[in-house]
């Protein structure tokens, strides 16, 4: 400790006073506001860095809100895509149904149209009995009253 003491009182004096008369004043002014503009250097290029990462993390932090975003949709539409395969098959489905129904319709109709002839056949088959009996009748009603 005494040899620190002794250097910082004796010779670390005597060598500085020998460096600063040797060298030129504007040397040392130099030096100094050399070191100064390199420390706010330094410090400008932290900033610098320090606000290129919070821009990268701000970007991180959208691009996964984008990610995010994106695969919520693509969830939305597969549902959607799923949906309309329902439909779809549900539009078949009943497609078919309508086919079998129309079938269905059309030999009823045709069965009906049957029966209406039937029916108009039967009518005029009914007529000419009717009118035939009636003339019976209209024949043995004159030969009682005669």
């Amino acid at each position: 400790m005494e040899l620190m003491e002794l250097f910082t009182k004796a010779i670390a004096p005597q060598m500085l006073a020998r460096i600063f008369d040797t060298m030129p004043q504007f040397v040392i002014i130099t030096s100094f506001a050399g070191l100064f503009i390199y420390k706010q250097l330094m410090k400008w290029n932290k900033a610098r860095v320090e606000k290129i990462k919070s821009k990268e993390v701000a970007d991180e932090a959208k691009a996964l809100i984008k990610e995010e975003r994106s695969q919520a949709i693509f969830k939305n539409t597969e549902n959607l895509i799923g949906k309309v395969d329902t439909i779809e098959k549900v539009q078949k489905e009943t497609a078919k149904e309508i086919k079998a129904l129309r079938a269905e319709y059309n030999t009823l109709d045709k069965r009906v149209l049957v029966i209406e002839t039937e029916i108009k056949n039967n009518s005029k088959q009914e007529n000419a009995i009717i009118g035939t009996l009636n003339y019976i009748k209209n024949s043995i009603d004159t030969n009682k009253n005669k």
